[in-house]
């Protein structure tokens, strides 16, 4: 390798570095506050027509599992839409790194529950525990990038997360405010931590 490669390698390397370790702003507090916004709604519909809306853990997973998939396709849209409006030259590295910790983890969270349904489905009730787990790993992993007050909705995630299958398990099945309680707290929670860091004028 020429001494010109080895200089370019060493650049791409620090570039990746630096992405690594610099604030992602492409998260808009405003599409992760929708999301909360649509997990109460579910919540409530669950909790008021529970014949329709809560019949059994499978249903459960399955409309919120359409609500996860819907809400990952909005706030990362609007991540990429962000990061390409910008003229930050260290905002595309950034976008690439946020996404090797994100893809992998929607990926796990996507097969593992519909396996779960396939093969167990009478073990559907661990899903949304699973989730939300998932969700708090994420948060914890980018915390290097994030404002530092991600850790507190990575905190919550993680204890409702271990809470509500525990509860699940006692319950012998989910509840409304088992499954869909933590999603409306931590979405509201994540999009207030991405809030104060706009008011603050870093994103």
């Amino acid at each position: 390798m020429s001494e010109v490669e080895q200089a370019i390698a060493q650049i791409a390397d620090i570039r990746a570095q630096l992405a690594a370790s610099t604030r992602f702003r492409g998260y808009a507090p405003e599409a992760v506050g929708v999301v909360g916004l649509l997990s109460l709604m579910i919540t409530v519909m669950q909790v008021v027509w529970p014949d329709r809306y809560a019949a059994n853990d499978q249903q459960y997973v399955l409309i919120w599992g359409l609500l996860m998939a819907a809400g990952c396709l909005l706030i990362a849209g609007e991540a990429i839409l962000r990061t390409y409006r910008t003229s930050d030259r260290m905002a595309h590295p950034m976008l690439i790194s946020a996404m090797r910790t994100v893809i992998p983890a929607t990926v796990m969270a996507a097969v593992i529950p519909a396996a779960v349904l396939v093969y167990a489905p009478q073990a559907a009730w661990i899903v949304p525990g699973f989730w939300q787990m998932q969700i708090s790993l994420v948060a914890f992993a980018s915390y290097s990038m994030m404002p530092r007050k991600i850790i507190w909705p990575g905190a919550w995630f993680l204890f409702s997360g271990g809470a509500g299958l525990f509860l699940a398990g006692a319950h012998g099945g989910l509840t409304p405010l088992v499954a869909g309680a933590p999603f409306v707290i931590g979405h509201f929670a994540i999009a207030w931590a991405l809030r104060e860091r706009k008011e603050r004028g870093h994103g």
